[in-house]
């Protein structure tokens, strides 16, 4: 069983708009936060350092937030330690960060000076082909993405009216007078996602919202009208101070997939035939349900050739990821064998005894 101080989330997405970054709201560098903006190519072992840190953190006993890749939900691209307000980020493309007032609240960490760069120039041609390849796919999976977006059944204009919209808001407005009646909070707001289109699929991190609410609620999204709940929610938590995480969803990023508030031990998610939710269920919302009768019997030829053909589109782009996430692991195969990887752990260890003390 994982540490029940460990949560986990994704900060990029694979999107409908292509790559799309929440990296910027990671740590807060003007409000005493501290940020290591790690830079290095394919292989250079970024993700492997992070690791390191994090299980020295959670050995030592502090909470550790886990970023993950959404490109490989295996690889780290983020570790966070809120005791110690000290973050790692993997700095490099698609998610380019750099280093805010440098010394003062971050400093960079360039995992490439363990590259054998002699080495590494015998293979160029592989690296630039390899390079072209799966950027290519990239492109053609992002493509997909947002043809996907953009045909699905949820885009549909005339399903929801006003009269649809008021019932919606009359629900979630008697939901929030029982849940938010005395409730008060710090007020913070974190914006992070909890799934990811990955090269496996849609990955969704469920136990992060176990962890943090014990009571979660799920809302139909098959109409696209969760978005619209989540977001009075997330207003009227915020209008009692209460402490609030958006999650995005990842192919229209623009929109919401959950809203957690832990304070309250409450969540919301969204789910729908692209995203299951297989835990215990508080509370069950039929938005779908709310959809005028007439409306969908007239609809109802549109909205199934919407959800096939998007359908058909996102698992084109799914595999399409898939592609490219193996044309890059022979990219770091070649890149691999020529790390100094006993001198990326030895300064691994020298962040571990500086962050915890060990010696």
């Amino acid at each position: 069983m994982e540490n029940e101080n460990v949560t986990r989330y994704f900060l990029g997405a694979n999107s409908r708009y292509g790559f799309y970054s929440l990296y910027d709201g990671f740590v807060d560098v003007t409000g005493g936060d501290f940020l290591w903006v790690i830079k290095g190519g394919p292989g250079c072992g970024k993700s492997s350092f992070m690791k390191r840190i994090g299980s020295a953190a959670e050995e030592a006993g502090f909470p550790v937030e886990y970023i993950h890749c959404s490109g490989d939900p295996d690889s780290l691209d983020g570790v966070w330690l809120p005791t110690l307000r000290t973050g790692y980020a993997d700095g490099t493309a698609p998610h380019v960060i750099e280093a805010a007032f440098p010394g003062a609240a971050s400093l960079y960490l360039d995992l490439g000076t363990f590259y054998d760069a002699g080495a590494l120039e015998r293979e160029l041609d592989d690296v630039v082909e390899l390079n072209r390849r799966y950027k290519a796919l990239y492109k053609r999976a992002y493509a997909c993405l947002s043809a996907s977006a953009e045909i699905s059944q949820k885009s549909l204009p005339g399903l929801w009216g006003a009269a649809e919209r008021e019932k919606i808001l009359r629900k979630l407005s008697g939901l929030a007078s029982r849940e938010f009646r005395g409730a008060s909070g710090s007020g913070a707001l974190k914006k992070r996602f909890l799934s990811a289109i990955s090269c496996k699929g849609r990955v969704f991190l469920r136990e992060t919202v176990e962890k943090l609410c014990s009571r979660v609620c799920t809302l139909d999204n098959e109409l696209g009208m969760a978005h619209f709940y989540l977001s009075g929610i997330a207003d009227l938590a915020q209008e009692s101070a209460l402490s609030v995480i958006l999650c995005s969803d990842p192919l229209d990023p623009e929109l919401l997939e959950a809203v957690l508030i832990p304070e309250l031990s409450l969540g919301f998610v969204a789910v729908d035939s692209q995203l299951k939710y297989d835990g215990g269920v508080y509370r069950h919302l039929r938005l779908d349900a709310m959809a005028g009768r007439e409306t969908l019997t007239n609809m109802r030829g549109q909205l199934r050739r919407a959800k096939k053909l998007s359908s058909e589109l996102l698992d084109t782009g799914i595999e399409t990821l898939a592609e490219a996430k193996r044309l890059h692991d022979e990219l770091e195969s070649i890149y691999n064998p020529h790390v100094d990887f006993e001198g990326l752990y030895a300064t691994a260890q020298d962040h571990i005894e500086w962050l915890f003390g060990e010696g």
